[in-house]
């Protein structure tokens, strides 16, 4: 089947909130070529469980597409209509499993030596979209916490150098409940606009991912590596059986991972919220070691978080993880190697560098600020407005300062 013969009947088994996206833009949709449209479909067929950011780019997306003439939709698909399909492709179920088409279409471009055509095309549409449909800024500053090195006694390993030339480095912090602190003020900072606004607008805009077990903290948004065991085990669990299973390799087991659904983790919709329970499920099946070792996990949960999500307060912090095992161990559900504070130490203060990076690329980023924070010590990097650049202090502080310094 091609676009243009698509009918409202053809979303029958999409969630509701996507059939009815899908159904009122089929115009738009007969209208595009099906490298395009199994693409976009694959974010329509999804729009219940995203993020209120995401529902945002979506939704603008489809306005702008549909505001276009047919000449100039035709002109700007362009670059999408010349790439050669192949029958096959065109028989697919691509209405009803765009991921699966997405998947098939990735290895015919591949082996058409199409690839290169495509992604430069893709790129000059993103670039359009950027342009047409900015990101607006968010209401209020952009606040980022990282807090690295827990169960750490003593570390000679120089934390903060990638992080050094942007901000401040502080050396006198007094340490004494300053995870506390730090957990309050992002809670405060939710709080507060929970109460000057209507909660569909700060829906997921304050998190806390942890790389243990979650502190206590009101009105964040929590995720956490350990709460998460459960899930962990029975993924591991599949995939060794999937592993096992003659004739399955890399390329299936990627696939299945992709069709697994919430529930068969453990993860109810019935008693959770279906939205986060689906990042969850996200988060462990697409992350390339987030089942296994903590710092992985928080560290593209962040990532992913910040992509989608787009949030105004990200907490994050760092756990020991476990100590480095064969694959076979790691996989298996074995016992885990001991725990790694200082190893997991290096992989916290690289993290806390990608999350200032992944920040920077939202809007607001000039106004943004941040800190890093080895846990239970006296040092600690704040980036933001005003604070000098590349500069150190040693003027003793309590944590109740430091926040003061992010504004």
């Amino acid at each position: 089947m091609l676009p243009s013969q698509l009918k409202p009947t053809d979303f029958a088994a999409y969630p509701p909130q996507a059939r009815r996206i899908a159904t009122d833009n089929i115009t738009l949709l007969q209208k595009l070529p099906l490298a395009f449209a199994g693409v976009l479909l694959r974010e329509v067929i999804a729009y219940d469980w995203r993020f209120p950011a995401e529902r945002r780019q979506l939704e603008e997306q489809l306005r702008l597409l549909s505001a276009l003439s047919t000449p100039e939709l035709a002109s700007r698909m362009q670059g999408f209509a010349a790439i050669t399909l192949s029958s096959e492709l065109e028989r697919t179920s691509w209405v009803n499993n765009p991921a699966g088409f997405i998947e098939q279409l990735t290895a015919h471009l591949w082996s058409t030596h199409q690839m290169d055509g495509f992604r430069t095309t893709a790129d000059a549409y993103a670039a359009y979209l950027s342009q047409a449909a900015p990101t607006p800024r968010p209401p209020m500053r952009r606040l980022g916490i990282v807090v690295v090195g827990k169960d750490v006694q003593q570390a000679d390993y120089p934390l903060f150098r990638k992080l050094r030339p942007h901000g401040v480095h502080l050396k006198g912090i007094k340490p004494e409940g300053g995870l506390d602190i730090l957990l309050a003020a992002a809670s405060q900072r939710a709080a507060s606009q929970s109460s000057s606004t209507t909660p569909d607008a700060v829906s997921y805009s304050h998190w806390y991912i942890d790389g243990g077990l979650a502190a206590p903290a009101e009105s964040l948004t929590q995720v956490s590596y350990e709460a998460l065991q459960r899930q962990r085990t029975l993924l591991l669990n599949r995939t060794q059986q999937i592993i096992q299973s003659e004739g399955m390799g890399p390329e299936a087991l990627r696939s299945l991972l992709a069709q697994m659904k919430p529930e068969a983790v453990g993860l109810d919709d019935k008693t959770g919220d279906p939205v986060l329970n689906r990042f969850k499920l996200s988060l462990l099946t697409e992350g390339s070691g987030t089942q296994i070792f903590s710092t992985t996990f928080v560290q593209w949960a962040a990532r992913e978080c910040l992509r989608r999500a787009q949030p105004q307060t990200l907490v994050t912090r760092y756990a020991p993880r476990q100590q480095q095992q064969t694959m076979n161990e790691m996989l298996s559900g074995a016992k885990p190697g001991a725990p790694d504070p200082l190893g997991s130490l290096v992989d916290a203060d690289m993290g806390a560098y990608y999350t200032w990076i992944n920040m920077n690329r939202l809007s607001g980023a000039d106004q943004m600020s941040f800190l890093a924070w080895f846990e239970g010590h006296a040092e600690a990097l704040v980036i933001g407005p005003g604070l000098p650049q590349g500069t150190s202090s040693a003027s003793p502080m309590d944590m109740h300062q430091v926040v003061a310094l992010l504004g």
